[in-house]
């Protein structure tokens, strides 16, 4: 009869229980007094305000094949050089191909 309650019995989840490791109270009580000095103050700390520069385009234009940068020159040479590096690589991989198939 155990059996048959048990059947139907879902288990509970598992508990996480994270302990952490770098805590340093001193640190957390030293910062929060900053923040309430610089609130006292006046003085604005933390972060600045986040301002995005991503354009439409810009990943593409800016970093093609790892290029940092708007230089034109430096887009279309990287374009080249991947260019060059696939047929090399296609060549070999043909060669093999072939090495192994009439061997």
């Amino acid at each position: 009869m155990a059996f048959g309650l048990k059947m139907f019995h879902t288990p509970k989840p598992r508990r996480f229980n994270h302990v952490n490791i770098y805590y340093d109270p001193d640190k957390e009580e030293r910062e929060e007094r900053e923040i309430r000095v610089n609130k006292e103050l006046g003085i604005k700390s933390g972060p600045a305000e986040f301002k995005t520069s991503i354009k439409r385009g810009s990943f593409r234009r800016l970093h093609k094949m790892g290029v940092e940068g708007d230089d034109k020159a430096d887009i279309q040479a990287a374009t080249r050089q991947a260019n060059i590096r696939f047929v090399v690589v296609a060549a070999v991989l043909i060669l093999i191909t072939l090495f192994l198939w009439l061997w």
